[in-house]
């Protein structure tokens, strides 16, 4: 069962760099050509000031830039090898772009358990990752809601 005096809870600081190519990786990967995301020129002839960042490249800040991500949630109870992702949302503050050096901290801000038809239970965590800029500007708010089946 969730402890909900875990709700609150924030994880060390971690830091992501927003790089074009991996930008333009992750466009190739879902299948988007638009060309805004694969090339500075096609971006600002689209009035952009570089290639912008694609609306879902923030699931990968939070999982390969923050190594300690699985650790942190294990030592509070949670058991990685059952985590199902239930659940993504992003919400844009400010403009991100290729070389900009991201701060993010996460933040539990919501937890319950609910017992499944077959009557097993599960957890239902969210989590809130706020980030900043290098100037410290807020840019960047992304939930994420696990289902950890127990």
């Amino acid at each position: 069962m969730f402890d909900k005096s875990k709700i609150g809870h924030s994880f060390p600081l971690f830091t992501a760099e927003v790089y074009r190519n991996k930008i333009h990786e992750l466009a190739l990967a879902v299948g988007d050509t638009n060309p805004v995301y694969h090339s500075r020129e096609a971006a600002q002839a689209a009035d952009y000031d570089d290639v912008p960042l694609f609306p879902t490249t923030a699931t990968m800040f939070s999982f390969w830039s923050n190594p300690q991500r699985n650790s942190e949630l294990a030592k509070i109870g949670i058991n990685v090898m059952r985590i199902l992702h239930g659940e993504e949302e992003y919400e844009y503050l400010a403009s991100i772009h290729p070389g900009d050096v991201l701060t993010g901290v996460t933040t539990i801000v919501d937890g319950k358990s609910r017992k499944g038809k077959n009557g097993s239970l599960m957890d239902i965590v969210t989590t809130e990752t706020r980030y900043t800029n290098q100037h410290n500007q807020p840019v960047l708010n992304a939930r994420t809601t696990l289902v950890v089946r127990e």
